[in-house]
């Protein structure tokens, strides 16, 4: 991950200005260089995650897709077969006979 841009020197000056011992200062900037350096995202970062989400949205749509065409296919044999059941049993009752 690339560093971020952080003037050391400047900082420590500006804390030794406003009263700070050389020693606090010295801390104070190492520890600010430190957290700015180890958690800032570059855009190539950002890019990155971005990449992985669109990646991860195409995969969840595609599978999406395949399950409704499944829910889909499920469901129209179960129609036909609730249609078979009805048909059968009102042949079976003589629904058909003409009475």
């Amino acid at each position: 991950m690339p560093t971020a841009e952080f003037d050391t020197l400047t900082a420590a000056q500006e804390l030794r200005a406003s009263g700070i011992s050389e020693a606090q200062a010295a801390a104070i900037v190492q520890a600010v260089r430190s957290a700015v350096t180890t958690h800032a995202a570059s855009r190539t970062d950002v890019a990155e995650v971005s990449a992985k989400i669109d990646a991860a949205r195409a995969e969840a749509k595609a599978e999406n897709a395949a399950l409704r065409a499944d829910l889909y296919r499920v469901m129209w044999i179960q129609g036909v077969g609730v249609v078979t059941v009805i048909a059968s049993l009102m042949v079976i009752s003589g629904a058909f006979s003409g009475r």
